[in-house]
């Protein structure tokens, strides 16, 4: 049977209009509208959420993390209550809380841990099983006690691994078994977060139930309902309209003065960790060549990208990948505009324009490669063109292809596994902020073994890469680590795998009177669990 609210949504009622003229002004903050512009997140369990950002932290809002990050984006113990390294690095032990309940009222125990880890090891996840990888063992020691033996040293344990997977209970993932297999429902998210997704029409909304029984303190708000718009455009309509009090991803820079101006809004804004990038084939002719991909970026104007399309609102993307607010940031990095330049680099490499048409010439056809961008992005889209323009002015005869989110995807990262290859030549990419927080993972997008690599998009290999990796994942020592990314970040802006336009600030809309307790973390905004949580029991 039809739910009120997925029969007002399919309809094409205003029902967040009819939602908010029936509650009293006391009752606002019982419920609490978001609107939200990605694809659909699917049930938003563990291997069915599609997106970082907002579908991670949807899915965070189910699950916990045996670490959570605190608003200055620093590690802190969450369902654990401490780690004890042994002296040579290799195994810890992991005391938990043993106040933690699931959503059906089981208890959260050791068992719980060790199952997941195995779980993901077992079961190919995209994000958790390189990360989960280098746990050799996990070894119950009591009801809330387990001990793990690692196979190598492994840095940031806290940020790389313990703040990222979600914990399962055993009691219900022991009978999905291989989830390639099985048909999820909202039934399945049994998690010990402090919400439940209890109601989901796909492409049309979520709505979560608070867990009243939540470890760390009854959440602020008791329900929270995501309603899926088209494009950005609808979502600004609808918090204009009051249909929705928040919105969950960063609007666009041109409209943060201009909502601001409304007095029953407000925007938050701040430095984010997310990427806008450009990303290549590198295993296709003539972008497997160092020179092409570094004319690229000398002919891309990054400053004037972030004053036309963001205005202002952004930092300069780092060639090194790393975001220059970033403590592991390496200052003698530089970010370089230089057309000239690009176009000697194509000129020695033989890519030169031979007839005087304006564009250059490579293997004997104009030099015309496609650049993707995804159709529901309007940002990106604007990069793109600016993209275009400038590297056209150098004779790359660019043509932007503005495609499907989905197209995309399945060019880029078909199936969201890196073994499958890849069929693009340019398109424009990001990445979500987890990412950017932990640069030690950087691995993960630059090595070039899949297993541990499970984000290398562009098909980038080589040796001298591979071997700074291994030498980073097997130290804990900070000074050390800090050495070896700063010459990760040296070689990554001289091979140029891809290349960083600029990271966004993150601005977003929301309505004070209706919810004014969002917590704006570093590098990840304010859509987070933390923000729906009482500030005694953050972090």
């Amino acid at each position: 049977m039809m739910s009120n609210l997925e029969r007002l949504v399919r309809f094409g009622i205003p029902f967040m209009l009819v939602l908010i003229f029936s509650m009293t002004a006391a009752a606002q903050t019982d419920r609490l509208r978001l609107g939200m512009t990605t694809g659909d997140e699917g049930t938003v369990g563990p291997y069915t959420y599609n997106s970082g950002d907002p579908g991670w932290n949807m899915l965070l809002l189910q699950y916990d993390t045996l670490y959570q990050l605190d608003a200055d984006g620093v590690a802190q113990p969450w369902l654990a209550r401490n780690l004890a390294l042994s002296d040579d690095g290799l195994s810890f032990t992991m005391d938990l809380r043993d106040d933690v309940t699931w959503h059906d009222g089981e208890a959260f125990t050791a068992e719980d841990v060790a199952f997941s880890i195995d779980y993901f090891q077992q079961f190919l996840h995209p994000r958790w099983t390189r990360v989960v990888r280098p746990i050799e063992s996990v070894e119950v020691l009591g009801d809330f006690q387990v001990r793990m033996q690692l196979s190598a040293l492994t840095p940031s344990l806290e940020l790389g691994i313990f703040s990222d997977v979600p914990m399962v209970p055993e009691h219900i993932w022991s009978v999905i078994g291989d989830p390639a297999e099985h048909t999820f429902t909202i039934e399945d998210n049994v998690g010990n977060g402090p919400y439940r997704l209890v109601e989901y029409a796909p492409d049309q909304f979520y709505r979560f139930q608070a867990y009243a029984n939540y470890w760390a303190g009854t959440p602020q708000i008791d329900e929270l309902v995501f309603i899926r718009y088209a494009d950005m455009t609808g979502a600004l309509a609808a918090i204009q309209a009051n249909e929705v009090d928040m919105l969950v991803s960063s609007i666009p820079p041109e409209q943060a003065d201009f909502l601001g101006m409304n007095p029953d809004l407000a925007v938050a804004q701040g430095p984010l960790f997310s990427t806008q990038m450009i990303n290549f084939d590198v295993t296709r002719p003539p972008f497997d060549m160092p020179e092409v991909r570094q004319a690229i970026s000398l002919a891309i104007d990054r400053e004037d990208i972030v004053e036309t399309v963001y205005l202002g609102q952004a930092t300069l993307g780092n060639p090194g990948w790393v975001h220059p607010d970033s403590p592991r940031f390496n200052p003698d990095i530089a970010t370089t505009y230089d057309p000239e330049a690009a176009a000697a680099l194509l000129d020695e490499v033989g890519i030169v324009d031979s007839d005087g048409d304006g564009i250059r010439e490579f293997a004997g056809a104009p030099f015309m490669p496609e650049l993707l961008t995804p159709s529901d992005n309007a940002l990106r889209i604007r990069i793109g063109d600016l993209v275009g323009e400038m590297l056209n002015a150098v004779g790359i005869g660019v043509q932007v292809e503005v495609v499907e989110g989905s197209i995309l995807g399945d060019a880029v990262w078909p199936g969201f596994d890196v073994r499958q290859g890849r069929d693009y030549e340019l398109a424009t990419f990001g990445w979500s902020p987890p990412l950017q927080a932990d640069p030690t993972r950087v691995a993960s997008l630059v090595h070039s073994n899949p297993d541990i690599a499970s984000f290398n998009l562009t098909g980038y290999s080589s040796p001298e890469m591979d071997a700074l990796l291994d030498a980073l994942n097997a130290t804990n020592d900070s000074q050390r680590q800090q050495e070896l990314l700063n010459e990760i970040q040296t070689l990554i802006a001289e091979d140029l795998p891809f290349i960083m336009i600029l990271y966004p600030n993150g601005v977003y809309a929301y309505r004070p009177a209706v919810y004014d307790d969002w917590l704006f973390m570093t590098g990840q905004g304010i859509f987070h669990k933390l923000s729906f949580l009482p500030a005694a029991a953050r972090p």
